[in-house]
C-alpha cells in the first residue's frame, strides 16, 4: 500500500481501485482520487475553479457509486479537467464535496483514457480495524 489513500488493481477488460481513509469523508476522497488518476495526470491541471457535487445512495457502496458517477458525469458534461476533490460531509445516504480543476484543454492536460462508469462488480466499502476500505471496478 501507499500513501496516497488509493492504488489500482487490473481485472478483465476493467481497472479498478482499492482506497482507505481514516474517516469516510477521506475514504470517499481518496476513492475520487484513485479515479481521477485514472482519466488524467492531475498534475497538469490547475485548480482554479470549483464544482459543488452532491450524490445519494441507499447503503454506503451505493452512496460510493453515485458519487464516483456524479463526478464522473460533471467532468463530461461541464469539459471538465479535474485536479483534486474534496469531501465536505457523508453522512445518512449524503455526500457533498467540492472538485477544483480548470476546463479541459487537449493541448495542456495530459488525459490518460476514458472512464465510463463505476460498476458494483467486486464492489466492498467496510470498515477494516479502525479504518475504512472500499473497492471499486471502473468500466473503461
Amino acid at each position: 500500500m501507499n500513501d496516497q489513500g488509493f492504488e489500482s488493481f487490473e481485472t478483465t477488460a476493467d481497472v479498478g481501485i482499492t482506497a482507505w481513509g481514516e474517516t469516510l469523508e477521506e475514504l470517499f476522497a481518496n476513492a475520487a482520487r484513485g479515479m481521477l488518476s485514472l482519466m488524467v495526470e492531475v498534475e497538469t491541471v490547475r485548480s482554479t475553479s470549483l464544482l459543488s457535487i452532491e450524490a445519494r445512495g441507499r447503503d454506503l457502496p451505493s452512496l460510493l457509486v453515485a458519487w464516483l458517477n456524479e463526478l464522473l458525469y460533471r467532468c463530461e458534461t461541464e469539459a471538465w479537467a479535474p485536479a483534486d476533490v474534496r469531501v465536505i460531509t457523508v453522512k445518512g445516504g449524503h455526500v457533498s464535496g467540492e472538485l477544483t480543476g480548470e476546463p479541459a484543454e487537449a493541448r495542456r492536460h495530459r488525459f490518460k483514457g476514458v472512464v465510463k462508469a463505476a460498476t458494483y462488480h467486486l464492489l466492498e466499502c467496510r470498515k477494516d480495524n479502525d479504518r475504512w476500505c472500499a473497492r471499486v471496478v471502473f468500466d473503461v
